[in-house]
């Protein structure tokens, strides 16, 4: 029963983050090419909100992480962890980018969360890769050809 709820949080809470995620690239996609600026500040904006969508995911695992604290049949985040916002939030962080520093580390079906935070993570930043990928080569026709440099032939 327990892995049961392992898997109903971890599938919740990927699917939050699958949304977020979604609806942050379509509403950016929808705002950038509305800007008055130039092209280069325009891909910066696409980073920064792909940035804050990777944040805002980051957080809603910290959140799941914190409300699973009550439930000692779930398991534990074990190590130097001291339960404040900072640790859920550094351990969420750490589990997300696939970077599994060490200090921190889940117990039971904390794993089983953990898991799918890693795979949703790598997934999501492939995801943000792309899009901004795309995002970019639109904005590289905008630039025109990059003017040629005369070399200086009287220093030699």
């Amino acid at each position: 029963m327990i892995l049961f709820w392992a898997l109903l949080i971890a599938f919740m809470t990927v699917g939050l983050c699958v949304i977020v995620h979604y609806e942050a690239l379509r509403l950016t996609s929808l705002l950038v090419p509305r800007l008055t600026i130039p092209p280069r500040p325009k891909v910066l904006v696409v980073i920064a909100a792909v940035f804050l969508a990777h944040l805002a995911e980051i957080i809603i695992f910290a959140i799941t992480y914190r409300l699973m604290q009550p439930f000692p049949q779930l398991g534990e985040i074990a190590g130097h962890f001291s339960r404040s916002a900072v640790d859920y939030f550094y351990f969420s962080i750490t589990s997300f980018t696939t970077l599994g520093i060490g200090d921190l580390f889940p117990h039971g079906t904390y794993r089983i969360v953990v898991g799918f935070e890693s795979l949703t993570g790598f997934g999501l930043i492939g995801w943000s890769v792309s899009f901004t990928y795309l995002v970019m080569q639109e904005f590289w026709t905008q630039h025109g050809p990059r003017p040629k440099r005369r070399k200086d032939h009287d220093q030699g």
